[in-house]
């Protein structure tokens, strides 16, 4: 049985288990504001050397997937001659299949946040001081609906966690059982504190979270005025129609959650 099928069984040893012995690399594939960066932070700490798959946004000689690309295939070269145990980065599926094949063994983790409230997070965070291009997408994009039409917007979750084929074929349930699959753990933001209790349990390392970063508290105003048509239906089914890949993956997953965490709890519960 896969990893991930036995922790959403609430068989959580049995999980640990399939997991042994530690993989040659640890790869936390990140989707954007799903309190990654705080993620990688905590992480990175315990369990080094750690590299980032970070591309310079700033630099426009090329498409920043082909960026992507350079950037996995200089880390790959960089874990031949001194390998490290963590990498993190917003690679997506390509580029995360392209890591799995270069480095045999490779174990993923992820996590999800509720489609809509990632969205309004992340068009927040691209318009913000804290993103390089900020004044180039407040110029392109003037308002969130301008950012829900963007096409590299849609399913933007799905783009990073499976294949192509997959994503342009609508196959939802194809969707699930990669994931299922080929990840040894995914958690949920709206669990934050139990997803990193979990996933730190995994690594060896069982903590509490620490970091809190790029939190964007500068758009709090223009959070509040989005934030109320997220309750309009025609909003909502808009959402929805353009992202109805990311929202299957979430809800399949929040309601696994919502079933193992009573016992999640108490397995993760200090002396048990």
């Amino acid at each position: 049985m896969p990893p991930l099928r036995a922790f959403f069984d609430g068989d959580f040893e049995a999980w640990l288990a399939a997991l042994q012995p530690p993989p040659p690399l640890w790869l936390f594939v990140h989707v954007p504001k799903t309190a990654g960066s705080s993620l990688t932070s905590d992480i990175a700490a315990g369990l080094r050397p750690y590299r980032s798959l970070h591309i310079d946004h700033l630099d426009r000689a090329r498409p920043a997937m082909q960026r992507y690309d350079t950037a996995v295939d200089q880390a790959l070269a960089a874990w031949r001659e001194v390998p490290f145990r963590f990498a993190s980065g917003h690679v997506q599926q390509r580029q995360v299949a392209r890591i799995v094949q270069g480095i045999p063994g490779t174990r993923l983790f992820t996590m999800l946040r509720e489609p809509a409230a990632r969205l309004v997070s992340d068009y927040l965070y691209q318009r913000s001081p804290m993103h390089p291009l900020a004044e180039e997408v407040r110029r392109r994009v003037p308002d969130f609906d301008a950012f829900l039409d963007l096409p590299g917007q849609r399913n933007r979750t799905a783009r990073h966690l499976v294949p192509k084929a997959v994503l342009d074929s609508g196959d939802a349930e194809a969707a699930i059982a990669h994931v299922e699959a080929h990840f040894a753990f995914l958690g949920l933001q709206e669990h934050y504190s139990a997803s990193f209790s979990a996933l730190t349990r995994m690594l060896g390392q069982a903590r509490a979270p620490a970091a809190r970063l790029r939190v964007n508290s500068a758009a709090a105003a223009e959070r509040a005025e989005i934030a109320p048509r997220l309750a309009d239906p025609a909003l909502s089914a808009r959402i929805a129609a353009a992202n109805a890949m990311d929202l299957a993956l979430y809800r399949h997953f929040a309601a696994r959650w919502q079933d193992i965490a009573p016992r999640l709890e108490a397995w993760l519960s200090p002396g048990r």
